[in-house]
Parts: C-alpha cells; sequence; structure tokens
C-alpha cells in the first residue's frame, strides 16, 4: 500500500511539473479553493498570484477567487451604513468576517448569537457583497 501511494505521489509530481495537461491548473486551484475553504486567506493570496504569474491558474478565475476571498473576509462591521440601519441588526457581531459567521451557523454555535442573528449577518454580508461586485462591474 505504501509502494503504491509513493508512486501515485511522484506520478502527481511529475505531472504538476509541466507534463500532464491541464493537471497542474487543477491541482493548484484545488489547493487555493482548500485554503479559502478552511479560512486561511493569506496563504490563498499567496497562492493565487504565484499559480497565477506561472499560468497555472487564468486571470479571470484569479479574479474570481481573490473577490470569494474578499466577501469571506468582510467584516459585519465594515458593510455599508445604510445595511447597518436595517432593523434587529445584530451589533454584537459587528467584528466576524463573514466565513467566521458561516462557520457558527454551520455547526449550530449559537452560544454568541441567535440563528436568526447570524442569518441577519449572513443576508447583511451576502447583500454588500452584491452591492461590491456591482460597482466592480460598472468600473
Amino acid at each position: 500500500m505504501a509502494l503504491l501511494l509513493g508512486a501515485l505521489t511522484s506520478c502527481a509530481h511529475r505531472h504538476e511539473e509541466g507534463g500532464g495537461a491541464g493537471f497542474g491548473r487543477n491541482t493548484a486551484e484545488a489547493r487555493i479553493n482548500h485554503l479559502i475553504s478552511e479560512g486561511r486567506f493569506a496563504e490563498a493570496e499567496a497562492l493565487i498570484a504565484e499559480s497565477a504569474s506561472a499560468g497555472l491558474v487564468e486571470q479571470s478565475v484569479a479574479v474570481s477567487l481573490r473577490r470569494q476571498i474578499a466577501d469571506l473576509s468582510m467584516k459585519l462591521g465594515e458593510i455599508p451604513a445604510r445595511l447597518q440601519r436595517v432593523p434587529n441588526f445584530p451589533a454584537k457581531l459587528k467584528d466576524f468576517t463573514r466565513f467566521h459567521i458561516q462557520k457558527m451557523y454551520d455547526s449550530a454555535d449559537f452560544g454568541i448569537a441567535s440563528k436568526k442573528e447570524l442569518q441577519t449577518a449572513l443576508k447583511l454580508l451576502k447583500d454588500a457583497a452584491k452591492d461590491n461586485s456591482r460597482l466592480l462591474q460598472k468600473l
């Protein structure tokens, strides 16, 4: 079994180093998505930059991944003031990012905020991300 894993690993490295038709692209993008899903945004940003400059990730994909990181790392307190004036704004979550709020919601961790407050925060952050996306398209 160990020999099989070693053989697979060495084959994958050969392909990633230029032999595979697109294999390096798929693994770079998969690794970036994995880092993002773990909330390791700085590492993901660095890998995006390296992968884009090496041609492993297309520029349009790099832009999309950077936008995803920006959306996930946005804090509730950073959304536009008009969105913060909604009824029942969960002010106690203002220092939390969308990533952390989503993790709390997914794991049913209601120690800091109720389910309804987490839902409201997520909706507001998604609305803010849509607004930012529209602004970028206009530029």
